[in-house]
């Protein structure tokens, strides 16, 4: 059974709600509350199927991550696909297995859902691996391949906002 594009919605409400950073907040030691990392950027998506053709479509992001890797992220995007428009939304967590690194690559595992409008048009589940430029410093790429209605590949650049205190490792 597919999700349903007004499911899907649902799902983005829920993580743009305000209030909706309490449950990243919590991951923190016991006993205390983390405070939560706001991520923003701007991606580019190409996909791929047998079905659709090649697509590419490309807009803002937007991320909630706490302290210790976990991340709620919400993308939308409008391109083409074959020869007409579309336009995609993307909600997934991810996890970041060095989310603190000042240098170096991290590498991230995410899933989700998307919706698709105009051509190309429905929901599917994705999957994906990313790897991302100095995760603990306030900016830097991230490239990530990945599977859901097609083959993926998004390159995206993220601006982060961390808490007072926050250093990286």
């Amino acid at each position: 059974m597919r999700p349903s594009f007004p499911g899907l919605l649902s799902v983005f409400a829920l993580l743009t709600r305000p209030g909706s950073a309490a449950p990243l907040a919590a991951q923190g030691s016991p006993g205390t509350r983390s405070p939560v990392i706001l991520e923003w950027g701007v991606h580019a998506t190409v996909a791929v199927a047998d079905s659709m053709g090649f697509g590419l479509v490309g807009g803002p992001r937007m991320a909630l991550r706490a302290p210790g890797g976990t991340r709620g992220a919400v993308s939308l995007g409008v391109g083409v696909l074959r020869d007409s428009a579309t336009a995609r939304a993307e909600a997934a967590v991810e996890y970041q297995l060095a989310s603190r690194a000042a240098r170096g690559v991290g590498v991230y595992f995410g899933g989700g859902l998307v919706g698709v409008l105009g051509a190309g048009r429905g929901e599917y589940l994705v999957l994906y691996v990313g790897l991302e430029k100095s995760p603990g410093l306030p900016s830097g790429w991230a490239l990530e391949a990945g599977l859901g209605g097609g083959f993926r590949i998004r390159g995206a650049y993220h601006w982060r906002r961390f808490p007072a205190g926050w250093q990286p490792r």
